[in-house]
């Protein structure tokens, strides 16, 4: 069957162009459209990219599917994004899944129906067989930002979890902790694992592999308050607290309180995210920050680079930066 490559080859021009001429032909010359046209009858170029193209030009309509749509981590990750599809003529429907995979599909739903050119997922929890028959179609991209999928290769903007995690438990051994326990997000998603392997790998190479306790949560304040007050209400309480979100490190903050726990003095927490509250909370938060606004703008451009038919870079790893804040200090002697 021939392709946009053929096509290209037959017009003497790149794919790229190829793509532009029948997703936007207004962005390319008259000559440039007669000749790609006489290439796809010349080489029998026959998808149903007319379609495609038609409801592109009128749909312009990006979605972006979020777990939470109340988690402010999301909210620079979104701002980079519009910045991106506003500068190209694009909207962003922003899709609040709730972790409910029928929620999902409605989403999905849309670009078979051409009411959207592509989905940008900022989450893995969602049903594979969505995200693979998505996939398959090849006017229909997908692009994964902040999470990732370990079994579906898609294009995917995200940070080095691993080693995020364990520079700054690093941070804290260096600080003199023996006993720092873990609130992790959800166990099962790709993230977390990455988290917690990082936290493990590091407490080893501090020789505190003994000492590693990760209890559960799902990032959200309350399940850190929980999980805070679990881990804090003993005699053998831990020196230092990493969560895998600011929202949990937060959750733990106000347990702390709730105790009459000192914080640095008696316990030093970390959370994960940079998050605008972490900043402003009580005492100010010792974080992981990731680029999250970078990240919505690479995301965005990756999809739009898509449409376009051209090649992207399948894996972009950007750079975090562990910011050192007034909940952590030394533990007491």
């Amino acid at each position: 069957m021939p392709t946009i490559k053929d096509v290209a080859l037959a017009a003497g021009c790149s794919t790229a162009t190829v793509s532009r001429a029948l997703a936007n032909p207004e962005k390319v010359s008259e000559a440039t459209r007669l000749r790609v046209a006489s290439a796809i009858d010349e080489v029998g170029y026959a998808p149903n990219v007319a379609a495609r193209n038609l409801r592109r030009a009128e749909s312009r309509t990006i979605v972006t599917l979020l777990p939470d749509i109340s988690n402010p981590f999301f909210s620079e990750i979104i701002n980079g994004m519009e910045e991106v599809a506003h500068q190209a003529g694009y909207q962003v429907l922003i899709g609040d899944c709730e972790r409910d995979p029928a929620r999902a599909e409605a989403y999905f739903n849309l670009l078979p129906t051409n009411q959207a050119d592509g989905i940008i997922l900022l989450t893995a929890d969602i049903p594979r067989g969505l995200v693979r028959h998505a996939d398959a179609r090849a006017d229909a991209p997908l692009v994964m930002a902040c999470e990732f999928f370990s079994d579906v290769d898609l294009p995917t903007v995200t940070i080095d979890n691993y080693q995020a995690t364990a520079h700054a438990i690093e941070y804290l051994v260096s600080l003199g902790h023996a006993r720092i326990a873990a609130i992790s997000g959800p166990v099962d998603n790709p993230i977390c694992r990455e988290r917690t392997r990082g936290y493990r790998d590091a407490l080893t190479a501090g020789g505190l592999s003994s000492s590693a306790h990760v209890m559960e949560g799902d990032f959200g304040f309350r399940s850190g308050y929980q999980q805070g007050l679990a881990l804090l209400d003993g005699a053998d309480r831990p020196s230092a607290i990493f969560c895998h979100s600011d929202e949990m490190a937060i959750g733990v903050l106000k347990a702390a309180r709730q105790l009459g726990i000192r914080v640095p003095e008696a316990l030093s927490v970390v959370g994960f995210d940079n998050i605008g509250f972490s900043e402003y909370c009580e005492p100010e938060l010792t974080t992981v920050s990731q680029p999250r606004h970078e990240i919505g703008q690479q995301a965005m451009h990756t999809l739009l680079n898509l449409l376009a038919g051209e090649a992207v870079v399948r894996r972009q790893t950007l750079s975090t930066q562990l910011i050192v804040r007034k909940s952590t200090g030394r533990p007491a002697a």
